[in-house]
Formats: structure tokens, sequence, C-alpha cells
């Protein structure tokens, strides 16, 4: 626990199973298509993307053309993240403790079975708003499933040297898919109408859910118990609580989900009430979209490295919010496709910049849950943002309501300017072993009772200023990892003499907090230990609760 450590000394010497399966001479954005796991996942997964993206077309239409308020239409994109915002941290749960592979084919599953039942109520004629939105909240349900343990999946994929842009491939075939499967489901939608369009969908989930079937690689090995879902929950919210990245994630990706929202949620009715708008027209839009984001994606590294993370993040929103702008006081088609060309390339480079920090600087055994959060983050404002835009819809028309959501982005653009994410770099969050406590002498349960740990340092007296500030990060390491409390105590009696004292949830989760260590906490750790005087190393302490035990006497 206490070990001096370096990258150079304490990284696996060893490459992975997947680093292994890349080609040495793999380089570039595209160098992730060498390995054929995550080619062939990628190709099936375009085609659930067209799927999904040809049936989001046909399904706001339906709403559309039967005259359904505003508010009704913006609730398709309410039932399409409201189960992304409830559920998705559980999921995170499963996927950091379980095989990921297996979670992702349930949730497939899931999803399957949601557009067979949209797409048996099309063909029978009983589709209607309200059963529609029914079967858009069942299919996020499986997707609420799928996701995080998707996201966290590629770096099973990949290498991690290649994570990044595995990422950024990821995100150009959602945004190809956005790009073709809108303007096919309009074309689908105005030929054989929505019930054929609901039936594509469907085929195309068998596509992916054979790529994962058949998709074979070594499953990470758990020394522990998995985590129980409370359990897992609390571990997620604390290393929440004291890491900057995900917090800063989170609020970002929120407000600007809140405020794109307004663009996804009332293109239905701005193409609709357009002098020269019809199904095929929102497919356009929609299309349109999809293309800026495909260039976006191309330039998404190189504006990283030239401006930074977050003030690209910054750009984009500004940038998106006078598109939105534009959108909210034009008619003309040709303005409107220039404004969301560039609307989607501002769309994809705030996302993929959210989804990349969270993928390269959060370590592997929180890193579903925390795309969770992330997730959860983005798409409670994407649920908030299309209720409020739609109710606004109502009161001050469409172009009326783009205009605030834009006024909105801006401001919360400018108002999050020297909000900065840390620059992309995964070398701090590799596994770093740490020494396991001895053997307890006694029999106690593991999982009931406290842990108290007590590690006590000497520390001259001229280097006192220097090791307060060093604790400052240890403490935040602690907890982020699992303590449940901190504290740093001096002897009265002797200057020189200081108690780390640190309260955990039970045994196991004491055991957890080792295992959770990276090369950065070990780095913190060396900071404090290198301070510490004397010929032996801190001396640790721990202690258990007397609720671990049995102590009760036996019955006669």
């Amino acid at each position: 626990m206490l070990q001096s450590v370096s990258p150079r000394n304490d990284l696996p010497p060893e490459p992975s199973a997947s680093e292994a399966s890349a080609p040495p001479t793999a380089k570039g954005v595209l160098a992730p298509f060498a390995i054929a796991a995550f080619r062939i996942i990628w190709i099936a997964n375009l085609f659930a993307n067209l799927g999904t993206w040809a049936q989001s077309v046909a399904a706001a239409w339906v709403v559309t053309a039967a005259h359904a308020s505003p508010l009704m239409v913006a609730m398709i994109q309410v039932a399409s993240a409201l189960p992304l915002v409830l559920l998705s941290i559980v999921s995170g749960v499963l996927a950091d403790n379980h095989d990921r592979r297996k979670i992702m084919l349930v949730g497939l599953v899931f999803e399957m079975s949601g557009a067979i039942f949209l797409t048996a109520i099309a063909f029978l004629g009983y589709l209607d708003p309200v059963l529609l939105i029914i079967s858009i909240l069942w299919i996020t349900i499986g997707s609420s499933i799928t996701i995080p343990a998707w996201q966290a999946a590629v770096g099973e994929q990949v290498p991690a040297p290649l994570v990044g842009n595995a990422v950024l491939l990821n995100s150009v075939n959602y945004n190809v898919a956005r790009a073709v499967g809108p303007a096919l489901g309009g074309l689908l939608l105005s030929a054989i109408g929505p019930a054929w369009v609901f039936l594509f969908n469907t085929l195309c989930y068998l596509g992916l859910i054979w790529a994962i079937w058949q998709w074979r690689r070594p499953v990470p090995e758990h020394q522990l118990p998995p985590e129980h879902i409370f359990e897992g929950v609390i571990a997620a919210l604390r290393f929440t609580q004291y890491s900057s990245v995900t917090r800063l994630v989170m609020l970002r990706s929120a407000a600007f989900g809140l405020s794109a929202s307004a663009i996804w949620a009332l293109l239905p009715l701005l193409a609709h009430r357009n002098p020269d708008g019809n199904a095929s027209v929102y497919g356009y839009m929609l299309g349109a979209l999809g293309i800026g984001a495909i260039i976006g994606s191309a330039l998404v590294n190189k504006l990283r490295q030239q401006v930074g993370t977050s003030r690209l993040i910054s750009f984009s929103g500004a940038t998106l919010a006078l598109m939105m702008m534009v959108t909210g006081t034009v008619d003309s088609l040709w303005v409107l496709f220039a404004a969301l060309l560039i609307s989607g390339s501002c769309w994809i480079a705030a996302l993929a910049s959210y989804n990349s920090a969270v993928q390269i600087l959060v370590p592997d055994w929180v890193k579903a849950r925390a795309l969770a959060l992330y997730q959860t983050a983005l798409y409670g404002g994407l649920a908030v943002g299309s209720f409020l835009w739609g109710h606004l819809a109502e009161t001050m028309g469409v172009k009326g309501a783009l205009l605030a959501a834009g006024c909105l982005m801006l401001a919360s653009a400018i108002l999050l300017y020297n909000s900065r994410l840390p620059e992309l770099d995964a070398s701090n969050i590799a596994h770093a072993p740490a020494t396991r406590p001895g053997e307890p002498t006694f029999v106690f349960n593991p999982e009931r009772g406290a842990v108290l740990v007590t590690i006590e340092y000497r520390i001259p007296a001229e280097r006192t200023r220097e090791f307060v500030k060093a604790v400052k990060a240890l403490r935040r390491l602690r907890l982020r990892n699992g303590a449940e409390r901190w504290a740093l105590y001096r002897d009265v009696g002797d200057q020189e003499l200081w108690q780390e004292i640190l309260v955990v949830d039970n045994w196991l989760q004491h055991l957890r907090m080792l295992d959770r260590l990276t090369i950065a906490d070990k780095t913190i750790l060396d900071n404090v230990i290198c301070l510490h005087q004397g010929d032996a190393p801190p001396r640790v302490r721990h202690g258990v609760s007397y609720e671990s035990g049995n102590y009760e006497a036996p019955s006669a």
C-alpha cells in the first residue's frame, strides 16, 4: 500500500490481448479498424444506427401528422432520454462488475423486443401517439442497459493508445447514420409507410446482436466479489464527488443538453411548418445535421490539439447558439441546411470531447459508472430541455423557442468558459499494484462492520507546511476511492508525529480501495511518503468494528 511507484517499474511489462492484436504499424484516426473485433462491431453498429435514425424520423412524423400538440411531439425526446437518466447508473454498476459483453447482449435483445412490438402495432393499425411513445420508452430502457457497458467496452476492443480514436470513430459511425438514416427514413416513409420503417429497424438489430455474440476476448478477472447495486452506486457517487473531471463533464454536458435539445425536439415542427416542408425535408434536415457531424469528426482531434479540450467545447457551444438563433429567424431551406451543417459539427465536437475525457481520464474500475453519470447528465438536460422547449413552443412559437434556446446556450458557454478540463492523457490511470494487508488473526465478516486504518508519519518540523499541502491531494484520493471519512491529526506531545485516519465501510471495501489504485494515485502516495523521516516506512494499523464479528455467548 505504501510502496514507491513509477510507470517504468510498476506498469505491466506485457501487453494485453487487445494490444497484442493491434498491428504495430497502425497509426492515425483509422488505426482501430486494423483490429477485427472493432471493425466487425463498428460495421454492424452502423446498420443498427441507420435503423434507429430511420425509425426516429418515422416516429416523429407519425406524431406530427396526427396533429398532436408540440408538447406531445417533444415527449418523443423525453421518452428517448428519461430511462437513460434513471437507469444508466444501475447499468454502470453491473458493467463495472460483470462481463460487459453479456450485459450488452441483454440490453440489445430488450431493445429489439420493443422494436418488434412497435412494428406489430403499426402493421395491425393500432399505432397512435401514446402507444408510439410507450414503444420508444420500451426501446430506450434497453438502451439504458446497453450504453454504459457499450461505452466502457471500447477499451476491451482496442488497446489503450487507440481508445481516443475508437471513441471518435464510434462518433463518426453514429453521425454517418444520422446523415444517411433520416434521409433513408424519409424516403421509406413517403414510399411505403411507417410500419415498414419500423420493420427495417427491427431487422437491423439482428446484425449487431450477431457481432457482439461472436466477439470473443479475455474477460477481465475480478479478484474480489462484485459490488452490490446500492454499494456500487454509492462508490460511484463518492468518486464523482471528489473527481473534478467527472463533475465538470456532468455540469457542462447537462447545460449543453438543456439548450441543444431544442434542435432535436422542435426540428419536426420546424420542417412541418416551413412553407416547403414535408417528410422528406425533415429527413434532409436531420441528414444535414449528420453530415455536419461527420465533417466535425474529421476536425475534432486537430482543433483539440490547437485550442485545447475546454476551449473547443466553449467555442462549439457558442457557435451552436448562433446557429440555433439563425434557424429561429429564417425560412429559407438553403440557409437552414447551412446552419444545420454547422450545428452538427458543433454538436459532435462537444460530445466527442466529453466522451473522450471520461474514457481517457477515468480509471477502469469506475469507467462504466462515470460514463453512465455523464450520460445521465446529458440526457437529463435533453429530457428537461425537450419538455421545456416543447412547452414554450406552444406559447411563443417554434421560432421563438429556438431563439430562447440559442440565448441560453450562449450564456452557458460564456459562464462555463473558465471551467477547464485536463488535457487527455491516459498514462496516469493505468492500474498500479498495491500491497494488501496481512491476513487477519481472527475470523470476522468482511462485509460487515467498519474498518479503521491508521497510518503514522514522522515529518520533520521544517517540512510541515509541505506535508500539509501534500496530504490535501491524499485526502481527495482516499475519499474518491472509497473511504467514508478521513482525518489528519498531529500528536500534542511529539510535534513530528502525524496520524492519518480513514474509515471504510467494511473490510471488503478496504481491499477494493487498494485494488483501485492507479499510477496517479501512487504518485500522490509517493509525494507524501517521501516526506516521512525514519528507517522504517510509515506504520499502518487496521482495526475492525466489533459489529463484524459474532460475540454472543453460546447457548447452554
